[in-house]
């Protein structure tokens, strides 16, 4: 056989192999954005939130959703469901930007004239000074969110997309479990292992008292010059939402420590944040960065950002009680 013969074969074999693999990543679709696939039982396979919950966004089962970073996954759409009515689902994805936050809450509301409830978390990242970034490390699949399907067959020849296919295929034949809920909840503090008190304390206090730290955040806006640009983007995104929908505001609990770092810029940004959104009916806040019980028993927390899924049962319970009763008390 020649070389010329040789190279033949190989670019042929080589072209035959990398059909048949974009085949297979078509045919299974494992981010439900390929308009032709055949309808398959699929699940969130993918370890990169931004991946896995477009396709869940879209979902027209869903009136309501949670939307935030990793501070409101634990809020279970099944004891929400059963509180409230509603038929939620989690889109909270770890350190989310606000503008990743918006994409995903822009998508929930493409499909949905009337959305139910949405709750929002804003655990400081609503609260920057300046805009930031608007994505973290994480690749962030543009393609997904846009309202065409076809442009997404462009993106998915590649590594990331056969491999997320490949766990489909496996969960599909019951030899893996799915990365989430259909409903895009799950249970993470599960991959921390045994809850050890003492390892917890050190991560509490891991970070020295500031200089300017304080134990009053309760909102206020003592400041004039202070600026949070992002408060009237989290504003406009608002006012895209139905009059009807219950909208909640939530401030989720962190830990004392943590917050007094921090509660100088928390409550300029509350206080700024209250008065923008005031003309918002619809709009309930939720205020759990306030010095109370909950935020300083160690024993409610991982670590300093993250509770534990006891706390998130009584924000649930808190919430339902919010949007039932239309009032924040």
């Amino acid at each position: 056989m020649t070389w010329s013969t040789f190279l033949r074969w190989l670019l042929g074999a080589s072209s035959v192999l990398a059909m048949l693999l974009y085949a297979f990543i078509l045919l299974l679709d494992p981010y439900e954005v390929v308009p032709f696939a055949p309808s398959l039982a699929r699940a969130p396979v993918s370890t990169n939130q931004r991946f896995s919950y477009p396709a869940l966004a879209r979902d027209a089962s869903f009136d309501s959703a949670v939307i935030g970073t990793s501070t409101m996954r634990l809020l279970d759409p099944e004891y929400l469901d059963a509180l409230t009515g509603a038929r939620f689902v989690n889109l909270a994805m770890n350190s989310a930007t606000a503008y990743e936050q918006r994409r995903i809450f822009e998508l929930f509301l493409a499909g949905k004239p009337a959305p139910n409830i949405v709750i929002i978390g804003n655990d400081g990242t609503w609260c920057a000074r300046e805009p930031g970034d608007l994505h973290t490390f994480r690749a962030f699949p543009a393609w997904m969110y846009d309202d065409s399907r076809w442009n997404d067959l462009l993106y998915l020849f590649n590594d990331q997309a056969l491999e997320d296919a490949v766990r489909l295929s496996e969960v599909l034949l019951g030899w893996r479990a799915p990365k989430y809920r259909r409903d895009g909840y799950r249970d993470f503090t599960r991959d921390f292992g045994r809850y050890d008190a003492a390892r917890v304390r050190a991560r509490l206090y891991r970070a020295p008292r500031a200089r300017h730290a304080s134990d009053d955040s309760r909102a206020r806006a003592d400041d004039p010059a202070w600026r949070f640009p992002l408060i009237d983007e989290l504003a406009a995104l608002l006012a895209g939402v139905p009059p009807t929908t219950r909208i909640v505001l939530m401030y989720p609990p962190v830990h004392a420590h943590y917050l007094a770092n921090m509660a100088v810029e928390v409550r300029e940004c509350k206080g700024r944040t209250h008065a923008r959104l005031a003309a918002f009916e619809n709009v309930i806040e939720l205020d759990y960065m306030l010095p109370s019980r909950l935020i300083r028993d160690e024993a409610n927390f991982w670590d300093p950002v993250h509770t534990t899924s006891a706390v998130a049962r009584q924000l649930e319970r808190d919430i339902a009680t919010a949007v039932n009763k239309r009032r924040d008390d």
